[in-house]
């Protein structure tokens, strides 16, 4: 009886596996979101711990001296550290594009998204958001700490990210992460509170139209996100009682709209569930 031959074809080691180079991306943009992040918020802490120094307490506090810098001097590593809060910053949101992108080519990679597909999608949302700060609207902690949650949740759980079949193990991730995923919710609300102030107290010409821009990607977290409906409903639901009866009925209708949501998205999820 013939013998049979078998044929070994080696992998040829220039070729390099387009999965792992994905994963490696989405890992470095997820840890530039967070490191720099954390450093950023470090100066940011520095930087309102010496308020006195750079807003006039005959103003109380409330106007900046435009003039003033912490780090004085003319060498060039001075320039760099007075740079440096706003190299942070933006790093961090460059890391929120980066992983972002990675998750975009990997969800709709051979399809073809409608525009309905791409603002229902929170990771296309975050990157709005991303987006928005990029371009101004003044540098904050709490305008990163949605995106420093959301990458230290998705690092935790790397290895499994990209494994097609650990959708059980991503339900148990997000289940034990719920508090933080609450808190995302609630720094996005404190986002808007921020922008309000700024726009009444005229911080800058750009609070106001970051407002309304910013306004419209949360009306989309109020769509889509369970977690942004959940977290508003709760704090809705601590005003109850002191609602006047005559504004009852209209506090109410907010609160079904919003309930409404919710179970349209349980909805949209099992028939996403039915036809998978």
């Amino acid at each position: 009886m013939a013998g049979t031959i078998k044929i070994i074809r080696k992998k040829d080691p220039k070729k390099a596996d387009p999965l792992a180079r994905q994963k490696l991306i989405w890992t470095v943009g997820h840890t530039m979101t967070l490191v720099f992040g954390a450093l950023f918020t470090l100066t940011y802490f520095f930087h309102v711990l010496l308020f006195f120094k750079y807003r006039s307490w005959k103003w109380l506090f409330l106007r900046v001296k435009k003039n003033y810098s912490i780090i004085k001097g003319t060498r060039w590593y001075h320039t760099i550290l007075r740079w440096s809060p706003q190299l942070l910053y933006r790093l961090s949101l460059i890391g929120v594009f980066t992983s972002g992108s990675v998750t975009m080519f990997q969800n709709w990679n051979g399809l073809n998204p409608t525009w309905y597909d791409l603002l229902s999608s929170s990771n296309f949302q975050a990157m709005l958001m991303a987006l928005l700060w990029f371009l101004g609207g003044g540098k904050s902690f709490y305008k990163l700490l949605p995106f420093m949650i959301l990458s230290y949740m998705h690092l935790l759980d790397k290895d499994n990210e990209f494994n097609t079949e650990s959708k059980k193990k991503e339900d148990q991730l997000t289940m034990a992460n719920v508090h933080l995923l609450h808190l995302v919710s609630y720094s996005e609300i404190f986002i808007v509170i921020a922008l309000v102030l700024d726009t009444l107290l005229m911080k800058n010409g750009s609070s106001g139209i970051m407002l309304v821009i910013y306004l419209g990607i949360y009306w989309l977290r109020l769509n889509f996100s369970p977690y942004a409906q959940i977290t508003l409903l709760r704090i809705l639901s601590k005003f109850d009682k002191k609602i006047p009866p005559k504004h009852k009925n209209n506090w109410d209708t907010i609160k079904r709209f919003i309930y409404a949501k919710m179970k349209a998205h349980e909805r949209r999820l099992q028939e996403v569930g039915r036809t998978a």
